[in-house]
């Protein structure tokens, strides 16, 4: 027998012995429950023994935001119930969504919760709707019975929470200083909203912080069953801690930023200068870890600048705190690609 042979022969012996599909359920579970949201699904898709073997596995917490594009205007009633996935950690590659029964190009993403987007419907007045673009599910929302809801509800100032298993959730419409949650056929006011600046809400704990005209700072529970205030003390950093963050454009292209933390001794703001091993996703208003995270970028600020120039095709951006400089995400990804607005999101 020649030896190409024997290699050969040798070679289907061990594949024959080592049958990855056929693997231990606990030792794949195993394996499965530490890989990312990304890699999880990936191995679910290598054959019907993983698939099942992965049910009931919850992939690490996902460190890593992924950008929804909406279908632009111009896309309504051809290919406007789909949506464009880019996924950081795959650097060049788009993903688009399966039909979701959703006009979005009559549509505006309000705000975003784990997988889940908060929606307006644009073409009636109040219609608002949680939706998972990975799962296709939808939950609808109670109509906004004030006065004038729908210009308010244009300015995305909402914050939800909602848990995966239950479908329990908790929604807060700042603009309209109104909320609800699971269970509930019509808003409830939110008490003590009047003359706020700003606001960010802090996923991981469920704490939602206000700032008012004066600089103080609110802090709101929506853990339980109605807002609770919790005390007084505007990103939201991976350790904890609270920044403001301001941005200045000038003739529309020009963009800078300047970060500020509250001293402790004399409560003071102090600019800060460098964001360290994390990038800010300024449009949600937290850092996320980015030291050794493919596909972002440390001591960056990610951000739109879709509302100050509405003909920049290029604007989803990165602030370089370093350099100081703005660069676009990669032109491979998103020049062919005609999109309305953008939002970022942790899929879980």
């Amino acid at each position: 027998m020649g030896q190409s042979k024997k290699k050969a022969n040798r070679r289907r012996q061990e594949e024959k012995e080592a049958n990855w599909s056929e693997l231990c359920p606990d030792l794949l579970r195993g394996i499965f429950k530490r890989l990312s949201f990304t890699a999880l699904n990936r191995a679910k898709s290598v054959c019907s023994w993983w698939y099942s073997a992965s049910r009931g596995c919850v992939p690490n917490q996902n460190q890593i935001p992924w950008l929804i594009l909406f279908p632009h205007e111009e896309e309504s009633n051809k290919n406007s119930s789909s949506c464009v996935l880019f996924v950081p950690e795959d650097q060049d590659k788009v993903y688009t969504s399966k039909n979701l029964g959703v006009d979005f190009a009559q549509s505006r993403c309000l705000t975003t919760c784990g997988s889940w987007l908060l929606m307006l419907n644009l073409l009636r007045d109040v219609d608002v709707y949680i939706l998972n673009p990975l799962t296709g599910e939808r939950i609808d929302l109670p109509d906004i019975d004030i006065p004038y809801a729908r210009n308010y509800l244009r300015y995305n100032r909402a914050c939800f929470r909602i848990d995966n298993k239950t479908k329990d959730y908790l929604v807060v419409m700042l603009c309209c200083r109104v909320f609800t949650k699971k269970g509930y056929n019509k808003w409830q006011k939110f008490p003590h909203l009047d003359c706020y600046e700003d606001f960010v809400y802090d996923h991981k704990h469920q704490k939602l912080y206000i700032r008012h005209a004066n600089c103080l700072v609110n802090i709101w529970d929506l853990s339980g069953d109605n807002p609770r205030k919790d005390g007084t003390r505007t990103a939201v950093t991976v350790s904890g801690e609270f920044f403001m963050v301001s941005s200045i454009v000038q003739g529309c292209k020009t963009w800078h930023f300047h970060i500020y933390k509250k001293n402790q001794v004399d409560g003071k703001l102090v600019k800060v200068d460098s964001l360290g091993d994390e990038a800010l996703i300024y449009d949600m208003g937290i850092t996320v870890a980015a030291n050794g995270i493919p596909g972002i970028k440390k001591n960056s600020i990610y951000f739109s600048g879709l509302d100050h120039d509405i003909h920049n095709r290029d604007h989803i951006l990165v602030f370089d705190l370093t350099t100081r400089k703005i660069e676009p995400l990669p032109q491979c990804v998103f020049s062919s690609i005609r999109f309305s607005d953008a939002r970022w999101f942790f899929p879980c």
